[in-house]
């Protein structure tokens, strides 16, 4: 789900004062450039003062002086940049959905190329790590249960946000969404089943269909549906959300089986072990910030041990990252900042620092969003299209793919809305009925859930490709029912124009 950039301490005040911009200048990681509306490389950024001396102090040697000072200052006025860049590029829904699509389809061509076929598939199936307790997975399987933990922690911080201080916390308007969620799952398993009924094997993807990719969707949204208001833009948001709920639960009741419940204590403690030093850190600042370190490696130790729980109870280890996520406070901090974080006119003891869950987020999106779901997206589809050949056409796990999220997920969605509407609750400000239809129709993109559902139903199976290809081919054709539907109407009014 989409995040925010930068790794602020406090929230800035809007208005660029001096003294904020004198403090953001000593520190970077204090100032949030997206929320102030200035950026790190600003002219404003660089009319303070390096430090807390008085303008008319010097040092004792003021050319090696000021010259270290402004050295340092340039240093991480560029990290600043480059990470505020990178954070922005993260949060852009159509970079990084176009990113993701295009790693899939690049590992679905060379998977399929005479030169490169072999290669890849050898090393998707490297073992990188022989390591015991069962961990010597292959490079695939370490992306799949390992690296894909991270996206899955994103998910777990911005549902404990929303819940917290978001959408979510809103009863009235979370109704609609929910239940629209709900349809567009029952539906797609509908369809699915129906189509494979006489197929037991098959029958193990009834999930595959049921997940929207909320990244794609919304940059379909913006591209397709620009008249959509902030109001549609939400509603898809909170509808994504749901469906990532649900996945999870899918995932976790449908996908795993409990082989050792022992190691649920490990898991257990684990988790605890996280709460518990992540909670320290947003603590009384100045007291721990000596410790900070080890509380960060004893959190990180808390979540491995975590998601090592959880592998070898035979649950699927990324869902360790969704409970850490939930269980990271989103309450921001009143104590008084690290040294050098006082502004003029705010006492030490009124600074209001980030939540640990709005660093974190923050430092984890860009990973997730530019490397973890391309990564996961390339090797995910790097499958060979020899064996499948004509077959496809009436491959059964292919079709209840393709048309459970085509047409089941837009069915369901629109079905579950207008029954809602009937019984009172009302539609998002400013929608129409041929724009809601167009949002329902672009919620049957799928992508990075169902393709993890995917490779857990039919692990090993020949399964696997046609439902891969399902999801890609159900993806497309819900964008170009909607590009169909609306490209002429818009090619039209530009004329008018």
């Amino acid at each position: 789900m989409p995040p925010t950039p930068t790794f602020p301490t406090f929230q800035v005040n809007s208005h660029r004062q001096d003294c904020d911009d004198s403090n953001s200048q000593r520190n970077p990681k204090l100032f949030n450039p997206r929320r102030s509306g200035l950026q790190p490389s600003d002219p404003q950024l660089n009319s303070g003062q390096s430090d807390s001396k008085p303008s008319n102090a010097q040092p004792s040697s003021p050319q090696r002086g000021q010259s270290g000072s402004d050295r340092d200052r340039h240093k991480r006025l560029h990290l600043s940049n480059f990470f505020t860049a990178l954070s922005s590029l993260a949060e852009n829904d159509r970079i990084t959905g176009l990113f993701m699509m295009a790693c899939a389809l690049a590992g679905l061509i060379l998977a399929n190329l005479p030169e490169t076929g072999p290669g890849l598939n050898a090393l998707a199936a490297w073992i990188p790590l022989d390591l015991p307790g069962g961990l010597d997975l292959s490079l695939k399987d370490w992306i799949q249960d390992g690296l894909l933990t991270i996206f899955f922690l994103t998910m777990g911080l911005d549902l404990r946000q929303e819940a917290a201080t978001g959408t979510l916390r809103d009863h009235k308007q979370v109704l609609l969404p929910m239940l629209a969620a709900l349809g567009g799952v029952a539906v797609p398993i509908l369809i699915y089943c129906l189509l494979n009924l006489g197929s037991p094997p098959g029958l193990r993807g009834w999930a595959v269909p049921t997940a929207t990719d909320v990244a794609f969707s919304l940059a379909a949204l913006q591209l397709l549906l620009p008249k959509a208001g902030p109001a549609l833009q939400a509603f898809l948001m909170t509808l994504a959300i749901f469906d990532d709920l649900i996945g999870v639960l899918l995932i976790a009741l449908g996908y795993s089986s409990l082989g050792q419940p022992g190691w649920l204590l490990v898991c257990l403690v684990g988790l605890v072990v996280w709460t518990l030093l992540v909670r320290a850190t947003s603590r009384s600042f100045r007291l721990w910030r000596p410790l900070m370190p080890l509380f960060l490696l004893g959190a990180l130790a808390g979540g491995l041990l975590a998601w090592y729980g959880l592998f070898k109870a035979g649950i699927h280890p990324v869902l360790a990252g969704v409970a850490m996520g939930l269980l990271t406070p989103v309450a921001r901090s009143n104590e008084a900042g690290p040294p050098g974080t006082e502004t003029a006119g705010i006492e030490p003891s009124h600074v209001q620092t980030s939540s640990p869950a709005e660093q974190l987020d923050r430092l984890l999106t860009p990973l997730s969003a530019l490397v973890v779901l391309p990564v996961f997206a390339f090797f995910s589809l790097s499958i060979p299209l020899d064996q499948l050949g004509p077959g496809l056409l009436t491959d059964r796990v292919f079709w209840g793919t393709t048309l459970g999220l085509a047409l089941g997920k837009p069915l369901g969605i629109m079905t579950m809305v207008i029954l809602a509407s009937h019984l009172g609750l009302r539609r998002p400000a400013g929608s129409t009925t041929g724009n809601m239809i167009g949002l329902c129709q672009l919620c049957g993109i799928g992508f990075t859930m169902s393709f993890l559902i995917a490779n857990l139903a039919f692990a090993g199976s020949p399964h696997l490709q046609s439902a891969l290809l399902g999801v890609l081919a159900g993806s497309v054709l819900s964008v170009l029912i909607v590009a169909v539907g609306t490209i002429p109407g818009r090619l039209r009014s530009a004329r008018h124009a």
